[in-house]
């Protein structure tokens, strides 16, 4: 069994916030790809429902997931998107 995490994270985003949200998404990507720990960081749009957004990651650990978790442009990017999302759902994965 691996030590790696994988991490589907699945944003259900109200119609009148999807290029907000979307514009809010991406800025993250790049910072976050530089993080200690981050194999892989996906952004994806459901081709069937524009409004559906979603991470697929993968981190060498939970730990270094849970720091992602808390550095500053995550908690600016949930600061400007707090009325975006209908629903956030996240999956955490075993890599076996």
């Amino acid at each position: 069994m691996s030590a790696k995490i994988a991490l589907v994270v699945k944003f259900d985003i109200k119609p009148e916030y999807l290029n907000k949200a979307k514009s809010e998404l991406l800025k993250i990507l790049e910072p976050t790809r530089k993080e200690d720990g981050c194999l892989l960081y996906e952004l994806h749009q459901d081709l069937d429902n524009p409004n559906v957004l979603m991470f697929y990651e993968i981190w060498e650990t939970k730990e270094a997931w849970n720091k992602h978790d808390l550095m500053p442009h995550i908690n600016k990017f949930r600061e400007a998107t707090k009325d975006c999302f209908e629903s956030i759902n996240v999956n955490k994965l075993s890599i076996i």
